[in-house]
């Protein structure tokens, strides 16, 4: 069985194709590097290779965009991220600007639902690219194909299988391997800064007023309480009591419990 990826109808697939990351999603640099490797037999060209998302969310995956010539688009720091009109906005023109055949959405946000059905209004074939924790229901109803990347513990690469040709299932599942650099004891619970230090070194926190994640993620690294490449989210989330993430499924702020 060969393992490039080919159009639903078993002929290999031809013409141009686009992909957008939604980094705030699909964030795994495993995950993405697979996908972006495999994406290359679908298309005579990748015209478009753009990835949107938190300066944060961009700086763990800038490894694979660098490799695969993908150009980052920071979102503007506002009261609500900007990384989904952005990426539709860029999508619209790319398509009405281009022949662009084959339009590939790494993301598993429902958001991305109107720009899918709009770009197959367009005949363009649409695919979408997800982690299966960060799918939403019933994504085969708006995409042409839906792959879910599983990230497992294997020490060498595996390749994307073909699509399942079964149209009652249109939704398949690959593997994806985790890179392993070296063993690494048990984690440990709440490993880091205390709540204490991360008042000292937010105190607009106090107010109880939200403050952006990625204001709050540039102070702590200058203050040393977050390392260069650690997230601010996972770093709240720690301690639940305390802090409040905003929104629940892809926050972007947070606020002081008290």
């Amino acid at each position: 069985m060969s393992s490039a990826l080919v159009a639903s109808n078993g002929a290999s697939a031809s013409g141009n194709l686009a992909i957008f990351i939604d980094a705030d999603n699909l964030n795994d640099p495993t995950a993405l590097d697979h996908v972006l490797t495999s994406v290359r037999t679908l298309a005579d060209r990748i015209v478009y290779r753009r990835a949107y998302g938190r300066p944060e969310s961009l700086r763990a995956i800038e490894a694979v965009l660098w490799r695969h010539g993908v150009r980052p688009v920071a979102n503007l720091i506002v009261d609500k991220t900007t990384t989904d009109s952005a990426l539709v906005i860029d999508a619209v023109e790319a398509v009405c600007r281009n022949d662009i055949n084959v339009v590939a959405i790494c993301s598993g946000d429902a958001d991305f639902v109107p720009l899918a059905m709009w770009l197959r209004e367009r005949h363009c074939k649409v695919l979408c690219y997800s982690l299966p924790n960060k799918i939403f229901a019933n994504p085969e109803s708006f995409y042409d194909e839906v792959i879910l990347i599983d990230v497992v513990g294997e020490s060498r690469p595996a390749s994307l299988e073909p699509p399942l040709k079964n149209p009652a299932l249109p939704t398949r599942k690959v593997t994806s391997p985790q890179m392993v650099a070296e063993p690494t004891a048990a984690p440990q619970p709440n490993v880091g800064p205390s709540v204490k230090a991360i008042l000292k070194a937010l105190p607009e926190l106090a107010t109880r007023e939200p403050l952006h994640l990625s204001v709050a993620a540039k102070t702590l690294r200058d203050a040393g309480l977050l390392a260069k490449t650690g997230s601010s989210t996972t770093l709240f989330r720690r301690y639940p009591a305390q802090f409040e993430l905003v929104p629940t499924k892809q926050p972007n702020t947070v606020r002081y419990r008290g």
